[in-house]
This record gives C-alpha cells, structure tokens and sequence, in this order.
C-alpha cells in the first residue's frame, strides 16, 4: 500500500508515524535554515535526495522516495 505526505513547514512536528519511525539522521534527516533569528524548516533529506515544502514523501512498503512538485 503506497503512503504519501505532502511536505509542509510543520513536517517535524506533524510528520505522520512511518515517517517518524526513520528519523536516524541517516535516511531521514530535517533541514533547518535560520530565518530572524529563528530555526525554519527548509525541507526533508532523504538518502541522498532533499524534499522541500511541497513536495512529496512517498512509501511503498519498503523504500522511501520523493515526489517533486
């Protein structure tokens, strides 16, 4: 069963499960720029590709992936 989430600036803190369960700052890692003196979410890097707002995060069953916009 394919699983989509759409990428957006509270994706750290809403990010749905089977997205939460890969945080190890290897596969999944969150992006953060400084922006006023406070940290905003740039995107998601996966593996070697970096989704940003907008784009999507895809699984499918195994493998996570990105869909650009």
């Amino acid at each position: 069963m394919m699983q989509k989430y759409i990428i957006t600036k509270d994706a750290d803190m809403l990010a749905p499960r089977w997205l939460a369960d890969r945080i190890n700052y290897k596969t999944v890692k969150f992006l953060y720029g400084i922006r006023d003196r406070a940290e905003v979410l740039k995107g998601v890097k996966i593996n070697d590709q970096t989704a940003r707002i907008g784009d999507t995060v895809c699984i499918d069953g195994k493998r996570l992936f990105i869909e650009r916009r």
